[in-house]
């Protein structure tokens, strides 16, 4: 699976719900593009708090990740930022107050 090892994936598997962790094990290649892709369309060069742009990207999420918890979209912010396609600032563990947005 591109961009989520079978490390992460464990850690977010841990304490799933059923459908949750359903929806995880179904996960792809093309999955991981298309949640990567609502990120970055979500943003601008204008600091947006991570939390609001997770919520966003989750409301407007296709059915079939309908069942995905947050942390996976909190996996893929982090990931995007150690890729440096996108910059965070503040506390990355609180949503509420860590901002996110597009490189430089």
């Amino acid at each position: 699976m591109s961009g989520l090892d079978k490390a992460a994936l464990a850690a977010l598997l841990d304490g799933a719900q059923d459908d949750a962790r359903e929806a995880i094990e179904r996960l792809d290649a093309q999955d991981i593009g298309v949640i990567d892709g609502a990120i970055l369309a979500a943003l601008t060069r204008d600091w947006k708090k991570a939390g609001f742009i997770t919520a966003g990207v989750m409301i407007a999420a296709p059915d079939a990740h309908e069942d995905l918890p947050e942390a996976v979209y909190t996996h893929r912010i982090h990931t995007l930022i150690e890729a440096g396609r996108i910059e965070g600032r503040g506390n990355a563990d609180d949503l509420k107050t860590f901002e996110i947005r597009l490189a430089g």
